[in-house]
């Protein structure tokens, strides 16, 4: 956000956080405009539709000026066919937005992330008022036609400001960091943080909103029965339990895994990201031990 942002950098950006999904790629800015494709973010970064939005968003074109921020997203397909209709961003109303996450949604939403935004549309753009009983968890960022707003609930979202004055932010520290180079002011928005950009005169302004505050059980806690989004909760006697019953292990009270098959490739972690290295051993080791490429001369 900011007089001057960069579209390389926001290539960039989409091109480390499809490490956070392939299945598609979308982008909207400050003229309400948004665009999306289904294809994989290396493919999609080089289409000329894409090229041209891009284009136009940045240095602005015959019908309109410059957007003051462009936000984009990678899609990994959690609900919902791999389609142009279902990728992010989403509009309701005046609301235009994305979002990083799963959350409970009722039926009639193709795409889980849908039910926020239609949500806070209806609530006229109190997403406590919107989201406060929704179970689920996100970073999440929209646009109301005046402010654009990121807020975190159990997910993450980092931001950092270059020393031109642009803020950029990414789901992902790392990427942020790699695309923006090293800058102090690069931190990570805290639970309920809801950050606000207005810009007045072509100056962008950053203030803290009111913080969103959730009255709805963990998401982890009604899915699966565990107490935070962490699976090492359970205890060590739980959790050898589970590695021992090549399968089937249920949480407290009666619920939480289903059958997962080989425990194998299932790894105790701290994080809920997927492991795509631990996946690629996994199947190389599974390669090698089954084939002719295993036998030595």
């Amino acid at each position: 956000m900011g007089k001057g942002w960069s579209q390389g950098t926001i290539r960039a950006l989409a091109w480390a956080n499809r490490e956070r999904g392939t299945d598609s790629l979308g982008f909207f800015d400050s003229s309400g405009k948004m665009i999306k494709s289904a294809a994989d973010p290396d493919v999609a970064l080089g289409q000329e539709n894409i090229t041209r939005w891009l284009n136009t968003s940045e240095q602005g074109g015959e019908k309109r000026d410059a957007a003051w921020f462009c936000v984009g997203h990678t899609r990994l397909a959690t609900r919902g066919k791999v389609n142009r209709q279902n990728s992010h961003p989403f509009r309701y109303g005046k609301i235009i937005g994305s979002h990083n996450g799963m959350v409970d949604s009722p039926k009639g939403y193709v795409v889980d992330s849908q039910y926020l935004f239609d949500s806070l549309n209806k609530a006229g753009g109190d997403y406590n008022k919107a989201w406060s009983n929704i179970t689920g968890y996100w970073g999440i960022v929209w646009f109301d036609d005046d402010a654009l707003y990121i807020q975190v609930h159990n997910g993450e979202i980092n931001i950092g400001q270059t020393a031109d004055g642009v803020w950029y932010f990414s789901s992902n520290r790392a990427h942020l960091l790699s695309c923006i180079g090293y800058n102090t002011t690069v931190r990570s928005i805290k639970e309920g943080e809801t950050l606000k950009f207005t810009c007045v005169d072509g100056v962008v302004t950053m203030e803290t909103a009111e913080p969103f505050v959730s009255t709805a059980p963990e998401y982890w806690t009604r899915r699966y029965g565990v107490s935070n989004s962490y699976y090492n909760s359970y205890s060590d006697e739980d959790w050898q339990g589970y590695q021992t019953t090549g399968g089937r292990r249920h949480g407290k009270g009666g619920k939480g895994w289903t059958n997962y098959g080989d425990t194998d490739k299932f790894t105790r972690s701290t994080t809920l990201a997927r492991d795509y290295d631990a996946e690629w051993r996994d199947a190389w080791e599974a390669y090698t031990s089954s084939s002719d490429h295993a036998t030595a001369d």
